[in-house]
């Protein structure tokens, strides 16, 4: 009797833990493939165009909480559009029912740069709460294939330039280009040492007081006349606060503004009276007398400018005919002639001859 007792203890340990690594087993598939296992769950449903590397048990998060897993992927039949391509059902813990709306969207996201994509869902402020098997809309998100593509096109870039760049500082070093010879030609060093130095030697002769410059910078002399020329403005400004002098008395003197406001109202009566026509200037500005005259005069002049030129009248002829020219220069030679025959015998022309009857 007590053999077999022994043994059905043996038999009860035995089962025991194997009962015990069946629960711990289930506690742990539900760990890893859920959140939450013991809470009651419902189910949502969301389409998506694609789930590449989505796995079925992929968490669910709830702005970045995980609240459920991914229980099925299929195909839709006969979807409407691309959009709605992939059927995904969601279970998720019935305490967060609450937080999703219908104002929530779902999307694919991937943790890092190449991890593995989950289900993630925006809470929803407003609009009304989904109910069980009711549909969250799906959000597409960037492709992380294109994404990725576009690095490496960026990577491709960057090795391009970065050769350029290599090229470019091999030429430098080999002293080619411009820049290549501002680095490598030694006799740029040469020219900025030898302007280096004479640059420092002038910077010495200033400090030393020589020259123009060394003058203004060392000298006192000048610090002294400007101090002496502001102390003579202040004194000018001093004598027009207390007004004195002409410029004090025009600043202060209500006299004076009184005599240019006189001035500027006489003015203004004259401008007014001239505006009105009277007066001789008054006349000149308003009335056009004046210049119908001065139109008609200079009209006259140049009809007769044009008949002085066109040789009509005595006037015209004068200016103009050369017959007239040669009588006045031969008259004038007869003149000369008869004036120098005057000179040597004045007595042929004064002869007196007296007759009596």
């Amino acid at each position: 009797m007590a053999q077999r007792k022994q043994l059905s203890w043996t038999e009860l340990r035995v089962g025991v833990f194997v009962l015990a690594g069946l629960v711990i087993l289930t506690v742990a598939i539900f760990y890893v493939t859920g959140a939450g296992f013991l809470g009651p769950k419902y189910r949502l449903l969301t389409y998506l165009p694609e789930v590449d590397q989505l796995q079925t048990g992929a968490p669910v998060t709830l702005d970045g909480i995980e609240i459920g897993n991914v229980e099925s992927l299929r195909l839709t039949p006969h979807p409407e559009d691309l959009q709605h391509n992939i059927t995904l059902v969601l279970r998720i813990e019935k305490k967060y029912q609450d937080q999703i709306r219908s104002s929530s969207t779902a999307s694919l996201v991937t943790q890092g740069l190449l991890g593995d994509r989950y289900v993630s869902i925006t809470r929803g402020i407003t609009g009304s709460v989904i109910p069980a098997n009711g549909v969250i809309p799906g959000s597409e998100q960037a492709d992380m294939k294109a994404i990725v593509q576009r690095g490496a096109d960026v990577v491709e870039n960057l090795g391009v330039l970065s050769t350029q760049i290599g090229d470019i500082i091999n030429k430098v070093n080999k002293g080619q280009g411009t820049i290549g010879k501002v680095i490598n030609d030694s006799a740029l060093y040469d020219h900025l040492n030898s302007t280096a130095g004479k640059l420092d030697a002038i910077a010495g002769s200033i400090q030393q007081g020589q020259g123009s410059l060394g003058r203004l910078v060392a000298s006192d002399e000048l610090y002294a006349k400007a101090d002496s020329a502001i102390g003579k403005a202040d004194d000018v400004l001093g004598a027009v606060r207390d007004q004195k002098g002409t410029i004090g008395k025009l600043i202060y003197d209500p006299a004076a503004f009184d005599s240019i406001k006189g001035v500027a109202d006489k003015g203004n009566a004259l401008l007014g009276d001239v505006r009105e026509g009277k007066g001789t200037l008054g006349k000149l500005v308003t009335d056009d007398t004046l210049f119908s005259n001065l139109r008609d005069a200079s009209a006259n002049v140049r009809d007769a400018s044009a008949k002085l030129n066109s040789n009509e009248g005595t006037m015209g002829k004068f200016f103009t005919d050369p017959a007239f020219y040669d009588n006045v220069t031969g008259l004038t030679a007869d003149l000369r002639s008869l004036l120098g025959d005057f000179r040597q015998n004045p007595k042929k022309f004064l002869h007196i001859k007296v007759g009596l009857f």
